[in-house]
This record gives structure tokens, C-alpha cells and sequence, in this order.
């Protein structure tokens, strides 16, 4: 599931044009516990679910599912 919710973490902060230092700064987080969010080498995605879906406009079910694009 973290692999999962990375790959997509990379691919909505693309999506956006914004850096991971910025996605970072919305989420109140440092760059690097981001990185490894987007590694899949930490759940502290799921402390941040419900910020994470408001901040790119999707559904829960969609920050979950595999291959998003």
C-alpha cells in the first residue's frame, strides 16, 4: 500500500507542477519525511490523508488505487 500511495503521490505533485519541497510546506512536513512518503518508505501518508486529498482535489479512493494517472 505505501508503494501504491507513493506512485501516486509522485505522479499528482507532477501533475501539479510542484516541487516535493513545496508539497512538503502544505503538508507541514519536512522534504525529506516527504520523500520517503513518496518512496513508499513511510505510512505517515495516512496521518496525512484527508490534507492530501484536499490538496489535490481527489477522492480517498483514488490517493489507494493502484496506476493511477
Amino acid at each position: 500500500m505505501n508503494k501504491i500511495v507513493g506512485d501516486n503521490l509522485k505522479v499528482l505533485r507532477k501533475s501539479k507542477n510542484m516541487s516535493q519541497e513545496e508539497t512538503a510546506d502544505h503538508l507541514q512536513i519536512s522534504q525529506s519525511a516527504y520523500a520517503r512518503m513518496e518512496r513508499g518508505e513511510s505510512t505517515s501518508w495516512a496521518i496525512h490523508f484527508n490534507k492530501i486529498c484536499q490538496m489535490f482535489e481527489i477522492t480517498p479512493e483514488k490517493l489507494v488505487k493502484k496506476g493511477i494517472t
